[in-house]
């Protein structure tokens, strides 16, 4: 292969993304693209390589969604095909709540429940993903109060904030319904959905796990949310309860913990308002 072209694409506030433009031995033009996370660790790259490796797995199934296939994995680099965007097509928020209600149908192969073969990392976060058949225990422990001793560690919050934090975990069961453990993008903002040639939607910067459906639906409705046209879809297409929306902030409290261990103090008042209120 002979690199032609280096092109820097947006990546996020926390990876360094390119497009390499290569000649094969044909003359013929491949393109990949090249994401590396500065200071980041092999592991974090072989996780998200897990994750694509799993979603692309579910998705080929469905053929719904569509996922960037890995290339090649070596320390903190990351190669996958390039996808060349297109418009959206009118059929794209359809396609984007079907294919995910068929994720969503998705269980772990062995039948572990919650968790993941191996950690992963949301933003530089990482998500430990240590298997449970108990759904309440693992977000308790494995979510909100593993990010909440970290922000408490980092004085980002206070004792008795992180006391609350702890009272609201014992609650998990009076607050949020029985749902099985299933395949779950984890990180599923608008901004991880882009388009493909064909305009189909396209799953990027997983963050994957075995986990509650209703999470995955409520972290869509942050920074700005998807198309109404997708939720009827997706509604219409899983058991989803009607009243998820009631819950959202519950489990977008994970998120705001994150995003504050992360950026800092500007999402603390979303993680003193969401536990007041579930602790009341």
């Amino acid at each position: 292969m002979q690199l032609i072209r280096v092109t820097p694409l947006s990546g996020g506030c926390v990876a360094q993304i390119s497009k390499l433009s290569l000649k094969n031995r044909q003359g013929n033009r491949v393109e990949l693209v090249l994401k590396q996370v500065p200071g980041g660790t092999d592991e974090q790259a072989a996780a998200e390589a897990g994750g694509l490796k799993t979603l692309g797995y579910q998705t080929l199934e469905s053929q719904t969604l569509r996922v960037p296939e890995v290339v090649l994995q070596s320390g903190n680099y990351l190669l996958m095909e390039y996808l060349s965007p297109a418009p959206p097509t009118a059929d794209f928020d359809r396609q984007l709540g079907m294919g995910l209600a068929l994720q969503h149908q998705c269980a772990d192969p062995a039948g572990r429940g919650f968790g993941f073969q191996r950690d992963t990392f949301c933003g530089g976060s990482r998500q430990v993903n240590r298997w449970q058949a108990d759904g309440y225990r693992f977000y308790a422990r494995q979510r909100y109060q593993s990010l909440g001793e970290r922000c408490l560690a980092l004085k980002l919050i206070s004792h008795a904030l992180f006391d609350q934090l702890l009272w609201l975990c014992d609650r998990l069961p009076d607050r949020v319904p029985v749902q099985p453990a299933v395949l779950l993008h984890g990180d599923l903002w608008s901004g991880n959905v882009i388009c493909g040639p064909h305009g189909e939607p396209v799953l990027i910067d997983p963050a994957v796990y075995y986990g509650w459906a209703e999470a995955e639906l409520a972290m869509t409705q942050m920074f700005g949310g998807f198309n109404q046209r997708f939720y009827q879809v997706y509604e219409a297409h899983s058991d989803i309860l009607p009243d998820w929306r009631d819950r959202a902030d519950l489990y977008n409290l994970y998120h705001y913990l994150n995003h504050l261990l992360l950026f800092g103090g500007a999402y603390l008042r979303d993680v003193e308002r969401i536990v007041k209120y579930y602790s009341g």
